[in-house]
């Protein structure tokens, strides 16, 4: 038995799922919550609600990426969509699989956008030394952590919450507790710091998954136009 269909032996039948659909002439996936029923081999089905499915819409050259949990192990799945039997079916095989520590790399994209890190003590709880803020930019970003560019040296071997502002449609925070797994500091006044997410909703993390699935859409674009390739 090849990897792939070990992992979907692994998967519970009717197993809730978070579907990133790609969609004909539209940067964002469309992120759908639909129920996978397993088939033969690497095959299986996504069963969605009735009246989600624009099946004229999808983009069916391009991969698709389903989000869950496996024993309480967060992975994601690589997928080509094979058929489309109806308007709440489609028809799917694994091509690929990633686990939570993968996403980081997987995943990783060149995306500026602001950031707030703060103290995880709460306010009422705090004390002076504990209302600390550091405003910056992220440097880049992924499913399971970031790299941040700050002006202000950061707390070390301490764990801090963070404010993350995507570039969607409607500006998104979403917010993450974090440790930092690398400080660098680059000039008096500059400092590059790798984070990693302990503790972030799945909803947050597949908000930020979208905006890095946009963000590579755009860098393959421009490689297209620039190398001609």
């Amino acid at each position: 038995m090849s990897d792939l269909e070990n992992c979907l032996t692994q998967i519970s039948d009717d197993k809730p799922v978070r579907l990133f659909l790609p969609l004909i002439d539209r940067e964002e996936r469309l992120l759908i919550q639909c129920v996978l029923k397993k088939g033969s081999g690497c095959h299986f089905k996504l069963l969605l609600h009735s009246g989600t499915l624009l099946v004229d819409k999808i983009d069916r050259n391009s991969l698709c990426l389903i989000s869950l949990d496996v024993g309480g192990q967060s992975i994601s799945l690589e997928c080509k969509i094979v058929g489309v039997p109806n308007r709440q079916t489609l028809d799917m095989v694994v091509l690929k699989t990633i686990n939570h520590e993968q996403m980081r790399d997987y995943f990783r994209v060149d995306c500026t956008v602001p950031i707030v890190i703060t103290s995880i003590i709460p306010d009422s709880f705090a004390t002076e030394k504990d209302k600390w803020r550091i405003n910056g930019t992220t440097v880049d970003l992924s499913g399971s952590g970031l790299r941040v560019s700050i002006t202000t040296a950061p707390p070390t071997d301490t764990q801090v919450r963070l404010e993350i502002a995507l570039p969607t449609a409607e500006t998104k925070i979403v917010k993450a507790l974090a440790t930092s797994v690398r400080v660098s500091q680059l000039t008096d006044k500059l400092w590059d710091v790798a984070y990693h997410f302990d503790n972030i909703d799945d909803e947050d993390q597949d908000e930020i998954i979208g905006c890095c699935m946009v963000a590579q859409r755009r860098l393959l674009r421009l490689k297209v136009k620039v190398t001609g390739n």
